[in-house]
């Protein structure tokens, strides 16, 4: 019997493993994803959104599912979000204070990973390796660990003149990425950081290494508009990343957080 599930979409979790495990999450519900590669899959837009923050409805998200005023006014949505070297919680109001305690004034790691190329990127202490399964990593290496977020971000400003700070998602999701010696990129980064960060280098972190559930890739990706086309079924062949990869075409399940969604599966 096919299997429907239904609910309000937010991004893919995930757990360690070879191949990593993949959770859809619907609601408050969380359904095994990696097992359904290679089935044939329905998916439908229901024509419903609502704000993943406060649960308006709404006609288009920003920021990834929320409303306008949540995307304008919540701390996670400033701008220390994209550039956390301008990071000012700090000063704010006392949401901005409270946000800045939980989340700002916290370990932060900057990091390489393997993704199109080699990428710097930084992110909270808690989120590796979530962080680097999300952007479709398959090698990640930390480099540095600071006590704040804008420390994190003024290293990172500094790296991404010698290296993309950007990740392509068809080179990404296709693969084809030339093998790099980790440890030698790790020294000329290091190297790069300002001597009054320096302190917060880390020469002798681990590579670690991720393999996801892809069976094939289609040789022209394209990238599935739900807005436009709200319902299609079509074989799955793989999950890398936040992408949901099909015979011929792909869909960036993060994009659509907020929308109301119903998935068939076989069984």
């Amino acid at each position: 019997m096919p299997k429907v599930i239904s609910g309000q979409l937010s991004k893919m979790t995930h757990k360690e493993g070879t191949p990593v495990q993949y959770f859809l999450n619907l609601g408050e519900d969380s359904y095994p994803l990696t097992s359904k590669v290679g089935q044939i899959v329905n998916i439908k837009y229901t024509g419903k959104i609502t704000c993943v923050e406060c649960g308006r409805n709404i006609k288009k998200t920003y920021s990834d599912g929320y409303c306008f005023p949540c995307a304008r006014d919540l701390p996670e949505n400033d701008i220390c979000s994209v550039r956390p070297e301008k990071c000012q919680h700090d000063k704010g109001n006392e949401a901005d204070r409270e946000f800045y305690k939980k989340y700002c004034n916290i370990d932060h790691y900057v990091y390489l990973s393997q993704t199109s190329g080699v990428k710097v990127g930084i992110t909270r202490h808690y989120n590796i390796p979530s962080r680097w399964i999300d952007q479709g990593a398959i090698k990640a290496l930390i480099i540095a660990k600071v006590p704040r977020r804008i420390l994190s971000g003024q290293i990172e400003i500094v790296l991404a003149k010698k290296i993309s700070d950007k990740t392509n998602w068809r080179k990404m999701l296709l693969g084809k990425i030339e093998d790099v010696d980790f440890s030698t990129v790790r020294e000329k980064m290091i190297r790069c950081i300002p001597r009054e960060l320096s302190q917060y280098a880390l020469h002798e972190e681990e590579v670690q290494s991720f393999t996801y559930p892809v069976q094939s890739v289609p040789l022209k990706i394209s990238s599935h508009n739900l807005d436009k086309e709200g319902e299609f079924t079509e074989k799955m062949t793989g999950i890398k990343g936040q992408y949901l990869i099909f015979e011929n075409r792909v869909i960036n399940l993060r994009k659509y957080s907020g929308y109301h969604m119903e998935f068939v599966f076989e069984g």
